[in-house]
């Protein structure tokens, strides 16, 4: 089932590549639009196994003495690192690479805003073995 459905997003993703390919040489905005309106239903689908990624990482966390906030972290760090990718290959594709580059720097500055929790939690544990 899983690897139907990524053969089908794979298809797709080729569809509206060529599609939006297509439209680009007929007026080069159409084919700007289909690219994102693709990236935007991939986005939206995949959001849907969210809640799949979320169940596993509650199971992980009863079974180990992990805290569901450092879990709470990592799932904020992959939602916000998905979300500055595809909004830079967005802007990427329509010819805006300083924005591009402005989205990654944003992304990665806001998740090592996120993560200082757990590089404290992990300094306090690395001095509590020293002493």
């Amino acid at each position: 089932e899983k690897r139907e459905k990524m053969i089908s997003i794979g298809i797709f993703c080729i569809a509206i590549a060529l599609i939006a390919l297509q439209f680009k040489t007929i007026k080069q905005e159409y084919g700007v639009f289909i690219s994102v309106a693709g990236c935007v239903f991939i986005f939206v689908y995949s959001m849907t196994k969210l809640s799949d990624i979320v169940d596993i990482m509650d199971r992980l966390s009863m079974l180990t003495s992990i805290s569901k906030e450092y879990i709470k972290i990592l799932l904020k760090i992959t939602g916000i690192t998905f979300i500055s990718e595809i909004a830079s290959d967005i802007s990427k594709d329509c010819g805006y690479m300083a924005i591009a580059n402005q989205v990654q720097i944003f992304g990665k500055l806001s998740i090592l805003v996120i993560s200082l929790p757990v590089f404290s939690e992990l300094i306090k544990a690395v001095v509590s073995l020293l002493s």
